[in-house]
């Protein structure tokens, strides 16, 4: 019982997430990043860069012209297109539905 808990757990984290596009022009993408609006620490990210490379990582930090994660960073002029992790609420409602009904075949011993 204590797997099923713990599997449980492992899948509403992995569930209740998305990444979702940024809508905007690279120069309006670029001007909300620079001012603060759009990117704060600890935000994941796939960024995709004016030579069409994609970096995904975790923002640690927007100083300089350059958003900064732990093992690498983009600079904001060559940034052409940007994907943010968000909240997904239809993702959590479908995970803890098929969870609840898991849990009622297991306790009426279906399993």
């Amino acid at each position: 019982m204590l797997r099923i808990i713990f599997l449980a757990l492992v899948l509403i984290c992995a569930g209740c997430t998305t990444l979702r596009p940024i809508q905007g022009s690279p120069t309006e993408l670029r001007q909300r990043i620079s001012s603060g609006a759009l990117l704060k620490p600890g935000d994941r990210v796939s960024i995709v860069t004016t030579d069409n490379k994609t970096h995904q990582f975790e923002v640690t930090g927007i100083n300089a012209g350059v958003i900064e994660g732990k093992a690498e960073s983009v600079p904001i002029d060559q940034m052409a297109s940007v994907e943010k992790r968000q909240f997904s609420g239809g993702k959590t409602a479908a995970l803890v539905g098929g969870l609840a009904a898991a849990a009622t075949h297991l306790s009426a011993g279906a399993w």
